[in-house]
């Protein structure tokens, strides 16, 4: 791994670690704060929110014909498109949630103390960042890979012997089975779909 590489995942990881300055006025438990049309909590439907639900130790938030939002503790918050499922962690005693995104899509709005996000491999994302995932399945044989894209911010995402690092307009396509032969390629952060555009509509840095 080259010196520049190294202090890029130095500094990323670091900005990961580090306690969120301003903890004492954040939600120390993250929380289902928006659901529209058909939300699930636990299989359980969810309905129109009064007020956030919290989200415990381990929870599964899955969207059918809706979309919804998660705010994470310490900051950040999860956006997730229609048919979408995702396992939210609260991660011990760190002081950020673990993310995992098993269908669908999801749009991560990091803060101070972002959320170490797994689709198929994990990837530790900088503070002050939009990142966005897509589980894609279809492939011949069976098996799926996701599309990780950083909109702005920078990522770090560990690879068997390397560590990958993108910034904003780079994706990646998350695939285990690849090892280190996965190549980055180049996006225009400037285009977005439908619900690129619904996720900074209906989502704010707390």
């Amino acid at each position: 791994m080259s010196s520049i590489r190294l202090a890029c995942f130095l500094a990323i990881y670091s900005a990961i670690a580090a306690p969120a300055a301003s903890a004492a006025t954040q939600r120390q438990e993250a929380a289902l704060i928006l659901a529209e049309g058909a939300v699930y909590l636990d299989d359980q439907l969810v309905g129109a929110l009064s007020s956030a639900v919290v989200l415990h130790d381990s929870a599964t938030v899955r969207t059918a014909g809706g979309r919804a939002i998660v705010a994470l503790k310490h900051g950040g918050v999860l956006a997730l498109n229609e048919q979408t499922r995702v396992r939210v962690l609260a991660n011990g005693v760190y002081n950020f949630n673990r993310v995992e995104i098993l269908e669908g899509a999801a749009v991560v709005i990091s803060d101070a103390s972002p959320p170490v996000v797994s689709c198929l491999s994990d990837t530790r994302l900088s503070s002050e960042g939009i990142f966005r995932f897509d589980v894609q399945r279809g492939r011949p044989n069976g098996t799926a890979v996701c599309r990780f894209r950083v909109y702005d911010g920078a990522a770090a995402v560990p690879l068997p012997s390397v560590i990958a690092v993108l910034r904003s307009g780079q994706a990646m396509g998350l695939d285990p089975t690849c090892g280190d032969m996965i190549p980055t390629t180049s996006f225009a952060p400037e285009q977005m779909d439908d619900f690129d555009r619904w996720s900074r509509q209906h989502t704010i840095r707390p």
